[in-house]
Order: C-alpha cells, then structure tokens, then sequence
C-alpha cells in the first residue's frame, strides 16, 4: 500500500518539471490523472527532435516522467470543457500544474478561482524563476532557469571551454521531487487546518540550493570562489581525483583522515608511510600533502582499475571509479535497493525510481504511461459524470 493511498491528484503539466512530480506521487501510490490538450503533451516530441538518444519506439522520456498515471483529454478553450475540469477539481485532493501566471488567470484556475470549487485543495504549481519579481510571467525550462540561469553551467565549465551542456531533465527531476515533498508536507498541514495551501518550487530555485557553498560564499566574499582544480592537492590528501593505469578516474572522499589513512596506505600498497613521522598526524599530512598527493596519485597509476577495486574494499576507505551508464545499470546496490524499476510492458526498460523509500519497499510500476485520452471516461466516470454527460462533452469536442 502506498503512503498516499487514497489520494486523488490533478496534473495540469507539461514537458518534465512538474510532471516528474506527478510520477513521484503515483509512485508514492497517490491517484495521479494527467490532463492533456488534444493535440498532447509536447514532452512526446522531444525524443523524436533528437534531444534524447533514439530507443525505437519506446519513449523513454514520457515512460519515465508519466508512468503510474491515468490520462484524460480536456479542450479547456472550450466552454465545455472548462466546466468538466470544474468537477474534476471538486474530486481531486491535489492540482499541481505548470500553467503560466497569464494562463491560469485566462483559464480561472488560479489558487481563489479553484477553492471557490474546493477549498480543501492542494495548489501545487512548478515555475521558472520563481512567483515574484520581474521574470514571474515568463516561461522557463530547466536548461535555461536551472542550468544557466542558476550558475550550474558557469560553475561546471573550464573557463578556456567548450562549454559543459546538462543531460536531458536535468533539473526537472530535482525541482520535482521537491514540488512533491511539498504537496505531502501540505497534505499533512490540511490535516490540521482542514483548508488547502499553495506550494511552489521553481527551476531557478532548485539551482540555488543545488549550488549553495559557492553562492553562500560569493554572498560573504562578494566573488566567486575559485573553480576547484582537480589535479592540485587539497588540504587533506585522501580526498581528490585520480587516473588508474588504464585511464580510469578513482574518486576518493575520505573526510576522516585519522579514521581512514592507515587503510588507505595499505590498500594503495604504501603500508611504509603509514608510521614515517612526516605524516604522522592530520597536520603532518595536510603540510605535506603535496609529496603525499604525489605518492597516492603514483601509487593509483601503476596498476588497472580491476586491480585496485579488491584491496580498497577490502579496507575501509570511501572511494568509487568515475561509473559509466552501464556500470551505474549493472551496479549490485543500485539493483539491490531498486533504484531501476522494470517497465510492465517493456523486457529490458528499466525506469528510474525516486530516491525515497517507505518501509524497505521497492518502486512497482503498476501501469506503463498513458496514451492521449486513454483514461477519459474512466476518470470521469469516477469524478461523478453521468454517461450522458460524458457523451455530450466528447460530441462537442470539449475531451479532444
């Protein structure tokens, strides 16, 4: 049974940011309906323009962001088919939308036009740069409000270039996961209060606490901090980058030095270190971490990453080799807390999960995501349509 069982969500999105939302509440086992104009939800183009790596005829994007979901068709440019949205806002719990501020306001789905319907109602809304100040009204996606805007890219990219690009939703995920655990913390408070609230997560947002050390500190020192060199020694030589004898990078982040040095000499076959007085304390060794880097970055490159990754684990160290997608997709952890889930319909897909767990218990994908209208009468149906109702709307185009 899911945490949010018995939950009943309105999804008024498009493209990722706030659809990925969505997906984590049906994932976290809320009744999520996502409603569609009748020419569908452009993130169903974005793999065929390229943007996404071309996997035939699955969709890997929509399938990810839009699984666990029903999904209707509502034409809200329609009389008709504005007043059908007013009796599915009376049956939902929650809206989370990503509508525009001059769209809500022309659609009357603002948060006082919908709790005039129902005033329990969670109004969750996803945005790029946030509800105030001058950009309110613009549109934003996360390459642009996260990426860029946000300082990820600046940040990310060698000042002498090319410059760093995201992966696809890249923020979307982030910023949705937020915008859900928000709805959840509003459910609770509704809990208490009886009345709906407003919860609101934007891309650029996302990007600030993403980013926080360096904006925290440009805020003190009024600069920007440098740009972290990851070929020099830091002030503690078990923390760093490093190139194995076949090119593979070795992270290692051992913020323990006293705990972890020892078992890492010996791990990296430099036992004879380990007692020399030049490094015998956290000072000694941050002093002399350059000679000490040199030793460790020496030690890494005379041997493969397959030989290696045996004596490491075998002490306590915190490290990892840089993973490719395949070894993230093949990683024993990754399958043992089910952090990949299985498509119901597809034998090799596998979807990711949201990164939060209840009670031990892996994602289950109970539905595939849905095509246009799939849903319509079912949902309908359900929110307290009567039949005719339901064929009259479709006669006058009003479910696309």
């Amino acid at each position: 049974m899911g945490v949010l069982e018995g939950v009943k969500v309105l999804e008024l999105a498009e493209f990722g940011f706030v659809p990925s939302c969505g997906a984590i509440l049906a994932d976290w086992g809320a009744e999520v309906v996502k409603v569609e104009r009748p020419s569908g939800d452009p993130l169903r183009l974005v793999q065929r323009a390229g943007l996404v790596a071309d996997t035939g005829d699955f969709e890997l994007l929509w399938e990810q962001i839009n699984r666990n979901k029903r999904g209707i068709t509502i034409d809200l440019r329609c009389e008709d088919g504005r007043a059908a949205l007013d009796g599915l806002l009376e049956w939902a719990d929650v809206l989370i939308t990503s509508f525009l501020p001059a769209a809500r306001r022309k659609l009357t789905i603002e948060p006082d036009d919908v709790w005039k319907i129902n005033p329990r109602l969670i109004y969750a809304r996803g945005h790029g740069q946030g509800q105030a100040g001058p950009d309110a009204e613009m549109g934003g996606f996360d390459s642009v409000s996260y990426w860029a805007r946000g300082g990820l890219a600046h940040v990310l990219t060698p000042e002498e270039g090319p410059l760093i690009m995201q992966r696809a939703a890249m923020g979307d995920g982030p910023a949705g996961a937020f915008l859900a655990g928000g709805v959840a913390a509003a459910l609770y408070q509704r809990e208490k209060t009886g009345v709906g609230s407003i919860v609101d997560v934007s891309l650029l947002g996302t990007a600030v606490w993403t980013l926080a050390p360096d904006l925290v500190t440009t805020s003190i020192l009024g600069a920007a901090p440098p740009p972290i060199d990851s070929s020099a020694p830091l002030s503690s030589a078990l923390i760093g980058t490093h190139r194995t004898r076949d090119g593979r990078w070795l992270m290692l982040n051992m913020m323990d030095d006293t705990r972890h040095w020892a078992p890492t000499c010996r791990a990296l076959g430099l036992a004879d270190l380990i007692d020399r007085p030049e490094y015998a304390d956290t000072a000694a060794r941050s002093e002399n971490r350059s000679a000490l880097h040199a030793a460790i970055s020496g030690a890494i490159a005379s041997r493969d990453l397959v030989d290696l990754r045996p004596d490491l684990l075998a002490q306590d160290t915190i490290w990892s080799a840089m993973a490719t997608p395949e070894e993230v997709t093949a990683d024993q952890a990754v399958a043992a807390n089910g952090y990949l889930a299985p498509h119901p319909d597809h034998d090799r897909a596998r979807l990711a999960a949201g990164p939060c767990q209840f009670d031990g218990e892996h994602l289950v994908i109970r539905r595939r995501a849905p095509h246009p209208g799939e849903h319509t009468a079912e949902v309908l149906t359900e929110a307290g349509f009567e039949p005719e109702t339901i064929e009259k709307l479709r006669l006058s185009g009003a479910l696309g």
